[in-house]
């Protein structure tokens, strides 16, 4: 039987999701008064930046059970506040072998998407498995990829894709998850950076998706909630 205690803590849950989800600022995913971020780290630093360590990679790995990825991924880099972050949702990925590696290497930026011009590193995104080809499934329409500018000035950058060096740069659906965090789709492998428009036109920086993607558990909990104090008047 659920006491009347735990019937608090899951309404006071909920509202508390609930005020999140009202709040119009964007909701910092990384920054903190006790953490803050430190400087960012440049794989060919600008002329008067500070120096600092190199920027690091980021690793997953999961195993492949008939066909499809077994584990949900969360990667990301070592920096505090860190310049990259993905998510991949259980069976996004199929493939061949019995496990698959996804992995973030950073690297300088070497051309510029049209009208645009990119804040940052450029962060390589590859799914490794020696057996074969790694392709998305439809449930890696849930995958999501963080970076982080080098700056908190907007109107914010959007974020870029392509499949390969060479490629043309797309635009993608970008939002703000953070004072200096853009969030898009995560929709393959491939390049991916952040980048100003250097030209009129869209830009990043709308409703922060994380927020949004909570709202499903939010609105579950008060369904929960509701349950609870139909068969507990007294709560």
């Amino acid at each position: 039987m659920v006491t009347t205690r735990y019937r608090r803590w899951a309404a006071a849950a909920a509202l508390v999701g609930l005020g999140w989800l009202v709040t119009p600022e964007a909701v910092p995913v990384y920054d903190g008064v006790s953490q803050p971020d430190e400087p960012y780290r440049y794989v060919s630093p600008p002329a008067g930046a500070k120096a600092v360590a190199p920027p690091t990679t980021a690793l997953a790995r999961t195993p492949v059970t008939a066909g499809e990825s077994t584990a949900g991924l969360t990667l990301s880099t070592a920096e505090t506040g860190p310049q990259f972050a993905a998510y991949l949702p259980r069976f996004g990925l199929k493939a061949s072998g019995a496990s698959v590696e996804v992995r973030a290497s950073p690297k300088a930026p070497t051309d510029q998407p049209a009208g645009a011009r990119i804040d940052g590193n450029v962060y390589q995104v590859a799914f490794v498995d020696p057996a074969g080809p790694v392709t998305l499934t439809s449930k890696a329409a849930l995958a999501t990829l963080y970076l982080r500018a080098t700056t908190s000035r907007q109107p914010g950058p959007l974020m870029e894709h392509r499949e390969a060096a060479g490629k043309p740069w797309v635009a993608l659906d970008t939002s703000r998850g953070g004072l200096d965090v853009y969030v898009s789709a995560l929709v393959g492998p491939g390049d991916y950076a952040l980048a100003f428009r250097t030209t009129s036109g869209a830009s990043g920086g709308g409703l922060p998706v994380l927020p949004v993607v909570l709202a499903g558990g939010v609105l579950a909990a008060l369904g929960v909630v509701l349950v609870l104090r139909r068969r507990a008047p007294g709560l």
